[in-house]
């Protein structure tokens, strides 16, 4: 470990020793989705069902723990987003579409929910064929809990003809059969269900954008009996599940989200807890059964903890991590006896894989490798580092280092800043396929935490709001101050990359500090503020809760024209100095093509270097291979001839 001028910095796994000649694996092996998308483990712990990227497609396998196949179906015709086991002979696939609805404004992404039966090899899409359903659904296929009966499901549907004002109703779906039926009548303002046992209906949320109510209501026999009620125009109150014992509901709130520990509601109302210890760190995930019964939450943080009031499931993660003591390790699903659990961990020694540990015989099997093409040898070298931006606060950064780094050669790298999306996110130490490639390529990759980001405590994220373009954009800026002061990064020699708010935060680099960079890429940016918050009025309403949080997020809720256009980097175009790389799927539901479309056309008008790359039929999270391995393909180029590696 060396500590530097500008803070500690701490290794992830490897020494800082220089590495032997190290491989560099084809451009396509990284531009590739994960082989091993997402992964559920059976109830009786047996099998392993996978959503799988293979060359001839996307497949839904199932393989017995000893990894032999023994199901596979094709999914390629929609996006397949998640998978889970029903019973040992059920398998339940999430999927979704962008599309659009005749008489509907703009595009969403419609889902569905694929019941798939093992045994007789039905596939069926759940809900698909019931009647009365709203001709417009986002959201579809969440599965709320199970029904009263075997083989049932509950799943929140909007119900009403086109025209209405349709309710968020409780349908009940048989698995094998396309129909459903109205289990519990919603209301238009109902966001939420909560399940115990047999199918019980325990509780629902409400929020109504008009009046900016948001509640809580408890089922009382047929009626409903409100315990919580709250005037607020972004909900604060983080509803996580059912208490054990179906007596309440876990929350976090109110007004304090992410930090602290979960508290109860009970069903008259009464607030209780914390039901677990406090904790420093913010809750990043939280850990529910197939009811949403409370299990344990994951914190939040460059490497995660956790906290199970399951026994099992602790013990079983304490022997994971003390085996891979350099890992991240995320607990993914169990057996219902807790005997097998499955795990997807990410270390330099190991690479990005799945594991099976078996709790009895506490044996740890390798289940499969997310990304098989790419040896660990070929992975960078990842630290982490703290900063102080210019009004002193303390910044933690992830730095990726080429696979043969060495610290005490104190060589200089070609540095590309790669600002993360959200801007309510934050980057660990976790497999990122971006920072991996570039770093194998011989750069480093700075991933700056800059105020704003979660997962460093509330204050911390608190102190991003009404700073897009201002003081997060200088903690960026900071960043390649502070490893340039300690000899890492050469000042002339950086490009900027990023997407979503990362997309955003590089056009703001482009314009507003256009001495730093050498060449920028923006993917799904946000470019116009003025206009992003002016469509999703005209998509949601003007007075939907999403409005107001754009409006705290990008200005503190000051969102007057002018301070907007203020940090809009479309209005400074004429600033840029360095050649610009839009890169955007037209099918983006969250940031528009057009806020690209409209960048590209104010830098051309300014006569400054820019290429838009138009990605076709992709969405706002790079989910389609063709258009992932198009993307990085067109980054590689562009930094290749902007910012070459030179020996």
């Amino acid at each position: 470990m060396r500590a530097f001028a500008l803070g500690l910095l701490s290794a992830f796994g490897l020494s800082f020793s220089a590495a032997a000649e190290y491989p560099k694996p084809p451009l396509e092996a990284y531009g590739a989705l994960p082989q091993i998308q997402s992964a559920e483990i059976s109830p009786d712990g047996t099998k392993v069902a996978v959503i799988a990227n293979l060359p001839t497609g996307t497949r839904l396998i199932v393989f017995e723990t000893d990894g032999s196949i023994t199901h596979q179906f094709g999914v390629e015709e929609s996006k397949a987003r998640g998978i889970s086991f029903y019973d040992n002979e059920h398998v339940i696939m999430r999927a979704s579409e962008t599309t659009r609805t005749f008489g509907f404004r703009g595009e969403y992404e419609y889902s569905g929910a694929f019941s798939i039966n093992l045994e007789t090899l039905d596939v069926v899409q759940l809900l698909s064929r019931t009647k009365g359903m709203f001709p417009a659904q986002s959201g579809l296929g969440w599965i709320a809990g199970r029904g009263a009966k075997p083989g049932e499901v509950l799943m929140p549907a909007w119900m009403g003809r086109r025209g209405s004002d349709p309710n968020f109703d409780l349908l009940t779906a048989r698995l094998g059969s396309a129909r459903g039926s109205r289990y519990v009548r919603g209301t238009p303002d109902t966001r939420d269900w909560f399940v115990g046992g047999g199918g019980n209906v325990l509780a629902r949320k409400r929020y109504n954008n008009r009046s900016n109510l948001f509640s809580i209501q408890w089922r009382n026999g047929n009626g409903w009996e409100t315990i919580f009620e709250q005037k607020t125009e972004i909900p604060q109150m983080w509803v996580m599940g059912v208490m054990p014992d179906e007596s309440g509901l876990v929350f976090i709130g109110d007004g304090d989200r992410s930090y602290g520990a979960p508290m109860k509601l009970g069903a008259g109302g009464e607030i209780s807890g914390p039901i677990i210890p406090p904790h420093e760190r913010e809750i990043d995930t939280v850990y529910l059964d197939s009811n949403r019964k409370f299990l344990g939450v994951r914190y939040a943080g460059l490497t995660p903890e956790y906290y199970f009031l399951d026994e099992k499931l602790q013990a079983s993660f304490d022997s994971v991590l003390a085996r891979l003591p350099d890992a991240t390790v995320y607990l993914d699903s169990w057996s219902d006896d807790r005997s097998a659990i499955l795990y997807r961990a990410f270390s330099p020694q190991v690479g990005d894989v799945w594991l099976v540990h078996k709790t009895e015989s506490d044996d740890l099997k390798l289940l499969a490798r997310r990304r098989p093409g790419i040896p660990v040898e070929a992975d960078g070298v990842m630290l982490s580092v703290e900063y102080k931006a210019r009004d002193d606060l303390k910044i933690q950064a992830i730095l990726t280092f080429p696979p043969d780094y060495d610290a005490s050669a104190q060589k200089t790298y070609p540095t590309i800043v790669l600002p993360h999306g959200g801007p309510a996110s934050y980057d660990r130490f976790d497999y990122d396929w971006m920072a991996q490639y570039f770093a194998n390529r011989g750069y480093l990759v700075v991933q700056p935490n800059f105020r704003g980001s979660t997962g460093f405590g509330q204050k911390f994220e608190d102190a991003g709001r009404g700073e897009w373009g201002g003081k997060m954009q200088d903690d960026i800026t900071d960043a390649i101050a502070a490893l340039a002061k300690a000899n890492m990064v050469d000042p002339n020699q950086v490009c900027i990359v990023g997407a979503s708010y990362g997309g955003y935060a590089a056009l703001a680099g482009a314009v507003f500090t256009p001495e730093l960079y050498k060449c920028v890429i923006a993917i799904a940016p946000v470019s116009d503020l003025n206009l992003m918050i002016a469509t999703t009025k005209k998509e949601r309403g003007s007075n939907h809760w999403a409005v107001s949080y754009w409006e705290d997020v990008m200005a503190e809720g000051d969102a007057r024209r002018t301070k907007l256009k203020a940090i809009s980097p479309v209005h400074f175009a004429e600033n840029a100095a360095a050649p610009i790389l839009l890169l955007h799927g037209d099918d983006d539901t969250v940031v528009p093509f057009n806020q690209s479309k409209i960048m590209e056309r104010a830098l051309k008008r300014a006569g400054k270097p820019v290429e838009l790359v138009r990605l076709k039929g992709e969405d706002h999270g790079l989910s389609i291979a063709s258009t992932r391995l198009q993307t990085l393909q067109a980054m590689d180029a562009f930094i290749a001839e902007h910012l070459p590696i030179t020996e």
